[in-house]
């Protein structure tokens, strides 16, 4: 699996066609071959901050992805959008494990609700 981990902050002015903008690139990304997840959440801690989670089912996918027109056009739109350049990190992940598994493992009794 891979996780790729966007965060971006965007000028307050463009907050309505930011919000366009992340929804359709939402839907579609989510559409395409290998996509197995597209969250986009606001940090309240930071105003007008997003973070974009995006799980994929291997690199090669997430290469696709790069590749397609919608994330060229993406992109090529977001200059004017971002208040400066996103953060980005791409996680190759061998392994996930469920809160109750990674309790389990470590030890702890806890149970989750």
């Amino acid at each position: 699996m891979v996780i790729q981990i966007v965060r971006v902050a965007i000028r307050p002015e463009m907050r309505a066609r930011w919000l366009d903008v992340v929804r359709v690139n939402a839907e579609r990304t989510r559409a395409e071959d290998g996509c197995e997840g597209y969250e986009v959440c606001e940090d309240v801690e930071t105003p007008d901050t997003f973070v974009i989670v995006e799980r994929w089912a291997s690199l090669d996918a997430q290469f696709r992805h790069f590749r397609t027109p919608d994330f060229r056009r993406l992109l090529a739109g977001l200059g004017e959008l971002v208040a400066g350049p996103p953060e980005v990190s791409i996680n190759e992940v061998p392994r996930t494990l469920t809160l109750d598994e990674a309790l389990a493992a470590a030890g702890t009794s806890g149970v989750t609700p």
